[in-house]
């Protein structure tokens, strides 16, 4: 969807999320600054009527499209106009994955996130600041994540590290995630996480794999979302 209207003001958006105490220093890239208006309660309206101004709606909107395996994307030039980009999946039972193991563990990706994937080298990655690490791949620098201290995966076998690289993408950034192993690719039934259990931070869904073991469904956007924070 694609408007010509006044567009949104990255000011008044960031005036705003101080005003709700949200962490919105001038460094934010724009479409960081476009994301805020997907917080709960948010609402740059300057009169509250009985269908506008309350800041009810957006985050609903951007969590059921997230359940859905799906993505919502606002590109936005101040006095131009905006668009909203919301992508699902064509099947909303049956997705394409990348199995990866980490440990013992067995997590998917959704195919049409990963972009390629390949062996760790010596001294590829690198360490930025304190605990930051990134890695270049093709003269682009992107942040390194180990599956492994996201989902703090318990390790028996200790002379063993995540030696392989899987490169995903999701809103307009990407992440290099550390894993152990590629399991293989094949097509997963999704099971709602929330409503059979309860919600999991960055995991959108879960499959049973053909050994009848569970596997967690990664929501890719968070990653990549924690990156540039």
């Amino acid at each position: 969807m694609r408007d010509d209207g006044k567009g949104l003001s990255r000011e008044k958006l960031l005036k705003k999320a101080r005003e709700k105490g949200i962490d919105a220093p001038d460094s934010m890239t724009d479409q960081e600054v476009w994301g805020l208006i997907f917080a709960p309660g948010f609402s740059t309206a300057e009169v509250v009527t009985d269908v506008s101004g309350r800041g009810v709606g957006m985050d609903v909107v951007k969590k059921n499209i997230t359940s859905l395996g799906g993505t919502v994307e606002i590109d936005s030039a101040e006095g131009y106009g905006m668009s909203v980009k919301v992508r699902l999946p064509l099947t909303l039972a049956i997705m394409d994955g990348m199995s990866v193991g980490v440990g013992e563990e067995c997590y998917i990706l959704p195919l049409s996130s990963v972009v390629e994937s390949f062996q760790v080298q010596p001294g590829m990655i690198r360490t930025i600041g304190n605990s930051g690490r990134v890695v270049e791949v093709r003269d682009e620098y992107m942040p390194v994540l180990e599956l492994e201290q996201v989902f703090n995966v318990p390790r028996f076998d200790f002379e063993n590290v995540s030696a392989i690289m899987v490169v995903v993408e999701a809103e307009g950034g990407r992440v290099a995630l550390l894993v152990d192993e590629l399991l293989g690719q094949q097509q997963v039934v999704v099971k709602n996480l929330e409503a059979n259990y309860r919600r999991v931070d960055d995991v959108s869904g879960a499959t049973i794999m053909g050994d009848g073991r569970v596997a967690l469904i990664l929501d890719v956007g968070s990653p990549v979302r924690r990156s540039r924070h």
